[in-house]
């Protein structure tokens, strides 16, 4: 190989103004026609020069494309030639907001600044910080309301005026420390009709007319971070956070949030949460080296993790509580992404590929592959998100938590209480029921309970042979599975009245319980029928019990192996609580050698799949080309996913399956294939411990465990709305349609 100075000639320093020279030693070590060289420079003209000697260039500079972007396009972990710009990331960003942001959280935060409104003594003024404001989105849909069919939401102004009809004025706070962003914004409140102030260039004016009634609007932008604001506004009603709150450290937040509040109680709004879960429409399985879409999104979404991105909402609610807050509603604010809106979808690869792309490199992964095979098969991608309403301080309604538990030992008194009961198939609604309390017996006052979305939606829909509830459950072995009934099975309150007969009722009273009991305000449950829930964990956590102990046994059922590749169909509260059983003792360093590959056909629940850990999370129709799999457990209670189950597990592989069929016949194809395989189809059901376990396990040892599971999966954050029992009739009408992953009574929102 020549050197440098003996091509050169007379040129003794050669510069990149001479390629045929300055390139030639490069050139020659790299002869392949496979190789590509690429030049990553600041001056367009050596980037010239250099295309003449078949070196590509990528033009690099402190305002388009920074180095490390260019080393990304280089190695293929970005669009070639895509250029972020935050206007327009936020311009196309704003158009899915707006149409993502849950209309029915929406509608409760309307109807909560009215109330507040109608109590105030000084009712017309409604006084609003945004943080984080951007292009004023949240601003535009505050005043003229947004979004598309059943996502459309009215003027939050006009649903509240009409409430509250004493409202005559808004002052609007608008924090964006971006100065790039401040023309735009300036811009956008003219095209809204305001008028800039004369004696302040941050001040925009506007009056509108609602029902012949003129409101005036204020709106203030302040070109700062909210934090370090020494004069913020006073007496908020609403401190509003769009795309905002999973930027922050939960506990920082929650203190920010509180010195703005000034010792006030106003609610707090924060929309677009993001919940951890990137994920495409239609995903793909792993290919050699380039590794499942879901896979490849959960590295992105480590990585956010990693930069200090929170990804549960959850601890934000906690924190916040922490600081005498109270979550008062909360929905799914989901985003999707059509190719078709071309700027934002290839904006999201960007990311992937600024963030993500580098960690899936380290772990010996194709990521410019995985980049390729996105742009070669455009899908839709999903992202998962949350709004969160709460309200601070003296705003918060008072529940059990909080309740000074003084109450006598009670026998023989009579208890009044909501119950739900199911009349026919598809026909629930609420009955009052009077019931005695026993001297052994304990009152408890309900804070939330789970809807189960298998046993009791086939009840809702009278797909059950009449039997006993459960034999195995302490109230139940005498309850008949028949019209009218009132059922549930997971429900936890606070102890507030015992029997004489319960003898450590001192202990009891006030504390958290969990009872198998039906969806009620009040519940008179045996006292050796209810557990404590151990300290440290939450109510919303503890109703899920049933569900993890459920999930716990069927991976006790299935006895995996380290290695073995497992396949978990149908990705309900129980698949999902399965998978993340699997998950969390599964090793990142075994994942090329087994995985966990769930499957459903709704993209909710796939994309929580893949937050939780799940290998690859993919629609039925790619079970074939993913498989075989060792162990198959089937929890979907569709028989088509059972004999997928069936057809892709291995020869001598194991089939558990956990649905409950009801009355429903099911027809399998069992033919040559199958009595050759040596599978093994086995049934699991969590009532009892099987005959296997019985010399090591028992229910107080399973139990324990499910305990500790609880408080370490966090599974309330699978709830995807909490309602009342007014509502029964449309919560099991919603889990019917798939329109929601889980729901909760919650019993403080009364």
């Amino acid at each position: 190989m020549a050197t440098l100075e003996e091509d050169a000639g007379d040129v003794p320093f050669p510069t990149k103004s001479s390629p045929q020279i300055y390139y030639k030693p490069i050139l020659n070590r790299h002869k392949s026609p496979e190789c590509r060289i690429l030049l990553l420079d600041d001056s367009l003209l050596n980037i010239q020069l250099a295309k003449s000697v078949g070196i590509d260039g990528i033009h690099i500079n402190r305002g388009d494309r920074t180095l490390e972007e260019g080393l990304a396009e280089a190695l293929g972990h970005i669009p070639a030639g895509y250029t972020f710009s935050e206007v327009d990331y936020l311009t196309s960003k704003n158009r899915v907001d707006v149409n993502s942001i849950n209309p029915h959280v929406w509608g409760d935060l309307s109807k909560r600044l009215a109330s507040r409104l109608l109590g105030s003594p000084d009712g017309t003024v409604l006084r609003v910080a945004e943080l984080g404001s951007g292009l004023l989105v949240i601003l535009e849909l505050v005043v003229n309301g947004g979004g598309e069919g059943d996502r459309s939401k009215q003027s939050l102004l006009r649903l509240v005026a009409g409430l509250a009809r004493g409202l005559k004025k808004l002052e609007y706070t608008a924090y964006e420390s971006n100065l790039n962003l401040r023309p735009r914004c300036r811009q956008k409140l003219l095209d809204m009709g305001f008028r800039q102030d004369a004696s302040d260039d941050g001040t925009y004016k506007r009056t509108i007319s609602f029902e012949q009634e003129e409101l005036e609007i204020n709106v203030n932008l302040r070109a700062k971070d909210f934090q370090t604001d020494e004069s913020p506004p006073t007496n908020l009603d609403l401190i509003i956070g769009c795309s905002f709150a999973d930027l922050f450290d939960p506990d920082q937040l929650a203190m920010s949030l509180q010195r703005l509040s000034r010792g006030g109680d106003p609610l707090v709004y924060l929309p677009i949460t993001f919940s951890g879960a990137t994920q495409y429409q239609d995903e793909l399985p792993r290919q050699g080296l380039i590794p499942s879409d879901s896979y490849g999104f959960q590295v992105y979404s480590e990585s956010l993790r990693h930069h200090g991105h929170n990804l549960d909402p959850r601890l934000i609610v906690r924190a916040l509580s922490a600081v005498g807050g109270s979550l008062v509603s909360t929905g799914s604010s989901d985003w999707t992404i059509e190719p078709t809106n071309e700027y934002l979808w290839e904006t999201m690869l960007y990311f992937f590929g600024m963030s993500g792309a580098r960690d899936l490199v380290n772990d010996a992964w194709d990521a410019a592959g995985w980049m390729k095979r996105s742009f070669h098969s455009p899908r839709t991608i999903h992202v998962s998100n949350e709004d969160l309403l709460l309200c601070m301080g003296r705003g918060v309604s008072r529940c059990a938590e909080n309740r000074d538990y003084s109450v006598p030992n009670l026998g023989g008194a009579s208890v009044l209480a909501q119950e739900i009961q199911f009349i026919s198939p598809y026909n629930v609604t609420t009955v009052t029921k009077e019931t005695e309390m026993s001297e052994n017996q304990v009152l408890i006052e309900s804070v939330c309970s789970l809807v189960s979305s298998g046993t009791e939606l086939k009840i809702f829909k009278g797909s059950f042979d009449e039997a006993s509830l459960d034999v195995n459950i302490k109230g139940m072995a005498d309850e008949t599975m028949a019209y009218p009934l009132s059922y549930g099975y997971s429900l936890v309150g606070r102890v507030i009245a015992c029997g004489p007969s319960v003898s450590d009722s001192n202990d009891l009273i006030g504390r958290l319980v969990f009872t198998f009991s039906p969806h009620a305000t009040r519940v008179i449950a045996d006292r050796d029928a209810i557990q404590l829930v151990p300290p440290g964990i939450r109510a919303e956590d503890a109703v899920f019990m049933p569900s993890v102990e459920t999930a716990l046994s069927l991976v006790h059922d299935a006895h995996v192996l380290p290695g073995e590749s497992i396949a978990v169909y149908g990705q309900g509260i129980i698949g999902l609580l399965v998978t993340s059983i699997l998950s969390s003792h599964s090793s990142k360093a075994l994942l090329p050698f087994g995985s966990i590959t769930t499957f459903d056909t709704l993209g909710d629940r796939l994309r929580v799949s893949s937050s939780l850990g799940a290998t690859s999370a993919l629609k039925p129709v790619h079970a074939a080309c993913a498989g075989p799999f060792d162990v198959s457990i089937e929890v979907s209670g569709n028989p088509r996913a059972l004999q997928a189950a069936i057809d892709n597990t291995s020869n001598n592989g194991r089939v558990i399956v956990g649905s409950w069929y009801g009355n429903s016949d099911v027809a399998l194809k069992l033919g040559i294939d199958f009595h050759r395989s040596h599978k093994t189809i086995q049934t699991s059901q969590v009532s009892t411990i099987p005959a296997s376990l019985t010399g090591l396990w028992n229910k107080e040892r399973r139990f324990s465990l499910t305990w500790s599971l609880c408080k370490a999966l966090r599974p309330s954050r699978l709830i995807s709305r909490r309602m009342t029992l007014d509502d029964a009739q449309q919560v099991y009408e919603l889990l019917d349609e798939g329109k929601e992953r889980a729901i909760c009574f919650d019993y403080r929102c009364r």
